[in-house]
């Protein structure tokens, strides 16, 4: 049987940087294909896509034509000494002897502990510990899905395909039990790794292009005025009462648990004789302002440190924060499901219906996209149709 064999060099040009775009490589055998990059960039000027070269008589050009002239023929010699041994079997088995890889060198599980790797080593810069978590838990779910339905330990990068993703989905919703919106977040490492592999030339196409797990949005949980009010005024002591505080001066401010966790004397300045709240989010690192209403000054006042400097107030963890709220929204009879996370929600809520432009909630809130903001709007909709819709039930009834 004859075998169909080429060699092509071309450019990315959506990866253009710095007046550079990254050169890549793209074997195909009998119609599998496999890429990888070759590490070089060169001007997109000068590149000429008929010869897979660099145009020109410079020290630039030659030295780029050179390196691809040199890939070329590790590809070439890698495969008539395959097609001699009657070896060759598949794109990505000639890209990985080309390349002095043993086969199957680059796994799926490879990819994930390096992308893990990476993300530990920017914890406390721009990742958290529980992004870190997270990418745990996937690998652990991949190595179990691996195991369970696919009797393998490992594979190669280039079988992460739209199948593979599919097929872990359902692991995840069927096997696991999780809920729509956690199979969602649980994809989003693989996603990054596929995108990485992708640009790195290591599968012939990224698998999530035609493939897309939605999340299970559910409507975000607010208090209204008079429930909030409510819950203010229900007597409570010690923790209890300090964890309601804690709360109301979220309502207030639209501040997250993270944020004002910590929330620093220093990032509380005066401005026209008010004080404001001038930060950066902990979750995005974009910055927002709140100004202190005066239920969030008496909450300040009864619960701040009162120290020049430090963290303004002084909280527990969030699963134990959360269930003293539970136990608060039960015995006020405000609401049976109370979490922290609506404080956010009820600000938000609560300042649209009284007329706050979604600009100006976009800067309280910290929101990098403005979309993000546009979700109260719809929930304060939806709770004023709901209200006309009781009128309409009940009008001349």
């Amino acid at each position: 049987m004859r075998t169909t064999f080429s060699v092509l060099f071309y450019t990315n040009n959506s990866k253009e940087k710095d007046g550079l775009v990254p050169v890549l490589c793209r074997i195909t055998v009998n119609g599998d294909i496999a890429q990888f990059s070759c590490k070089l960039k060169v001007p997109p000027s000068l590149w000429n896509p008929s010869t897979g070269r660099v145009n020109g008589k410079s020290a630039l050009a030659h030295e780029a034509n050179s390196i691809l002239e040199s890939i070329r023929a590790r590809i070439v010699t890698s495969y008539h000494e395959l097609i001699a041994q009657g070896l060759l079997r598949s794109a990505s088995q000639l890209r990985a002897v080309s390349l002095g890889h043993k086969e199957g060198s680059i796994t799926l599980l490879e990819m994930l502990d390096k992308q893990n790797s990476i993300i530990a080593s920017r914890i406390g810069k721009d990742r958290a510990q529980s992004t870190l978590n997270k990418y745990l838990i996937v690998r652990r779910h991949v190595f179990d899905f691996l195991r369970r339905k696919m009797q393998r330990k490992d594979i190669p990068i280039d079988e992460l395909n739209e199948a593979f993703i599919r097929n872990f989905c359902n692991y995840l919703s069927e096997d696991v039990g999780l809920s729509q919106s956690s199979v969602w977040i649980y994809q989003m490492p693989l996603k990054t790794v596929a995108t990485a592999a992708f640009n790195d030339g290591l599968i012939p196409r990224n698998p999530f292009v035609n493939y897309h797990v939605k999340p299970d949005i559910k409507e975000r949980e607010f208090l209204s005025e008079d429930q909030l009010r409510e819950l203010m005024d229900f007597p409570l002591k010690g923790n209890l009462d300090k964890v309601r505080d804690m709360f109301c001066f979220c309502c207030f401010t639209g501040l997250s648990f993270i944020d004002l966790k910590h929330l620093d004397y220093s990032d509380l300045v005066k401005f026209n004789g008010n004080l404001w709240i001038v930060s950066r989010r902990q979750k995005t690192k974009v910055g927002f302002q709140a100004k202190l209403l005066p239920e969030a000054m008496k909450v300040l006042k009864k619960q701040g440190k009162h120290a020049k400097e430090g963290l303004v107030f002084d909280i527990g963890g969030y699963t134990t924060i959360n269930k003293r709220l539970k136990k608060i929204g039960i015995v006020s009879g405000v609401c049976k499901n109370l979490t922290f996370h609506m404080a956010r929600h009820t600000f938000a809520t609560l300042a649209l219906s009284k007329g706050m432009s979604m600009e100006s909630l976009r800067s309280i809130l910290g929101h990098s996209d403005i979309q993000t903001t546009m979700i109260y709007a719809k929930i304060t909709s939806k709770r004023l149709e709901k209200d006309y819709s009781l009128l309409s039930d009940g009008l001349l009834g």
